[in-house]
């Protein structure tokens, strides 16, 4: 779980910085940075890729997208605090810092780079430190004092050989954290609707592959599928059943929901609404195996009818409950009122993101640290978000 997190020169990020939690709402108005921070959490992925071009390239982004508009520099600088639980084998728990910063020289590649372990009960040991191609130490037994590398264009834990995972085991398990993060761009009812072939167990950043991997679960873990089936039937009380068959070729998986009232009758994809899908692909990633270590969502409330929306908020915190190494940490935007509401006896894990001045970048706070918190629960009595739409608590539009 990411328990601090300093951005700099990151989009409309100049310098940010915040303590998250397990959930972490995010506020604000339209272009403040909300998915700034998003994105900037997800581009920790880019420095495990084979460089960082690949991975801009994958979202049709150029390097020159990334820096901060307001700032005469280049670089950009992640600094973070986590804290991890142990491996499969009972090791490598505990408290980790990593520093990272992309620049371009003459390519695009790592210009920073440290990572520190700190065990439950012992001293911090620095793993690795490298400055551009220079690699001061590596490990905490072995010093390598301006060596050389070879290449800069990603991560140098990116590179550790796998054999080497007993020798260097905090590193293999940072690393197995840091790429199983996720951004969820969208649910898009689109791509949630198509039918789709293959075997997948996790679904894409837009809600790809929703038809397989729920045919998987069916077939490899039908008492998982069932728990999906009974809470959809919680949700929309005539459903009964949750069908996976074949679409228009071989291989091709559709979905289709079962409704019984007198007679069963089927509704596939392309006759299910928008909301109705995109609460079935929440449902599904929360009784997959191997969830990752950090979510992020946007807005995942819309197309849900208001009534349902503390449904949404209760499996985006179920997915913070389940038990290791499945347990994972949420970060999500939101322009809803209903959404916030349901943080009314939890500000501190929701997040105001408000636009800078104009020589500035946006700005970050905690709203349990707002100064009026208090007066607004009083002055709105269960409605947090009347009070942000009000512009008690900030967080609002340009002129309201």
């Amino acid at each position: 779980m990411i328990t601090w997190l300093h951005v700099e020169n990151f989009k409309n990020l100049a310098d940010v910085q915040a303590e998250f939690g397990p959930v972490n709402a995010v506020i604000g108005p339209n272009g403040c940075g909300k998915s700034s921070l998003l994105q900037a959490i997800d581009f920790l992925r880019a420095f495990f890729y084979p460089s960082l071009e690949n991975y801009l390239s994958e979202r049709n982004s150029q390097y020159s997208d990334l820096p901060n508009l307001r700032r005469t520099g280049k670089k950009i600088r992640w600094h973070l605090r986590a804290t991890l639980g142990a491996d499969r084998t009972g090791a490598c728990g505990g408290e980790y810092e990593y520093v990272v910063t992309a620049r371009r020289w003459r390519y695009l590649g790592v210009g920073e780079e440290k990572l520190t372990y700190t065990p439950p009960q012992g001293e911090p040991v620095v793993l690795i430190d490298r400055a551009g191609r220079k690699l001061r130490r590596f490990a905490d037994s072995t010093e390598r004092e301006d060596l050389t590398l070879v290449s800069m264009p990603r991560s140098l834990l990116a590179d550790i050989n796998p054999k080497l995972r007993r020798s260097f085991p905090q590193m293999f398990h940072f690393r197995d954290w840091i790429t199983s993060l996720r951004y969820f761009l969208v649910w898009d009812p689109k791509v949630l609707r198509r039918p789709d072939r293959g075997k997948h167990k996790e679904l894409g950043e837009s809600g790809e592959h929703l038809a397989p991997l729920l045919a998987t679960l069916k077939h490899e873990s039908p008492e998982q599928f069932a728990r999906i089936v009974r809470r959809i039937s919680r949700l929309f009380p005539t459903v009964t059943d949750i069908a996976v068959k074949g679409g228009r070729g071989w291989g091709w998986q559709q979905i289709s929901l079962v409704e019984g009232n007198g007679r069963n009758v089927r509704f596939n994809s392309q006759q299910m609404s928008d909301g109705v899908l995109r609460l079935l692909a929440i449902c599904t990633f929360l009784y997959t195996d191997r969830l990752p270590g950090v979510v992020m969502f946007e807005e995942p409330e819309n197309g849900i009818h208001p009534q349902l929306i503390g449904e949404v908020i209760q499996l985006l915190r179920e997915l913070t409950l389940r038990k290791p190494p499945n347990q994972c940490q949420v970060f999500f935007t939101t322009h809803s009122p209903y959404v916030l509401d349901q943080f009314y006896d939890h500000p501190e894990q929701v997040y105001v993101m408000e636009r800078g001045r104009p020589q500035q970048g946006a700005s970050l706070f905690r709203l349990s640290d707002r100064e009026n918190i208090d007066l607004a629960q009083a002055l709105f009595k269960r409605s947090l978000g009347e009070a942000w739409f009000s512009g008690v608590i900030g967080g609002t539009a340009a002129g309201r």
